[in-house]
């Protein structure tokens, strides 16, 4: 299923603007630059996560398919 247009507006949007309103928190995930906040799509089933590229980077709205070792 492809992302929905409330995902597709979320991703890559800094971490100071709030999931949608369909975002589920899911826990934690451990990526290479840290711990990340999983969330998944109520509408499209897909994994987002808030998480920085590396350490020192600010939080992003990413797709867990895009960090290695979460998709």
């Amino acid at each position: 299923m492809s992302l929905c247009a409330l995902c597709m507006a979320q991703i890559d949007r800094p971490g100071h603007f709030p999931p949608h309103a369909r975002l589920a928190r899911r826990g934690q995930v451990l990526t290479a630059a840290g711990y990340a906040f999983a969330y998944q799509c109520e509408d499209c089933s897909h994994a987002i996560l808030l998480a920085a590229a590396h350490e020192d980077a600010p939080d992003r709205w990413v797709l867990a398919d895009d960090i290695p070792g979460t998709g």
